[in-house]
């Protein structure tokens, strides 16, 4: 299963992994945005592991929301990975 949402201007793509050998499923989003005809994303995860893939799925949706809006500050920086993320331009390098 994987989703995609439209989130505050930023696609939040999801596709969980299976975890081999395991009945768990660890979730895996990649964020993009579109600024001025160029598309930049970049990927996440986290260490949390679910029983379903569902379950991580949503789990890595939420956890591409909380990036977008910085609730999750070990994750949320800029692609340059120096400044925090900036919902109005995310993945804009920095002079």
């Amino acid at each position: 299963m994987s989703k995609r949402v439209i989130y505050r201007e930023y696609t939040i793509s999801s596709t969980p992994v299976h975890l081999s050998g395991k009945e768990e499923w660890k979730p895996e989003i990649e964020i993009s945005s579109e600024h001025e005809g160029i598309v930049t994303s970049r990927p996440y995860t986290d260490e949390t592991t679910h029983p379903t893939e569902e379950a991580a799925d949503a789990h890595g949706i939420q956890l591409g929301q909380d990036i977008i809006e910085g609730r999750a500050p070990e994750l949320s920086v800029n692609y340059d990975e120096k400044e925090p993320f900036n919902a109005t331009t995310p993945f804009t390098e920095r002079m």
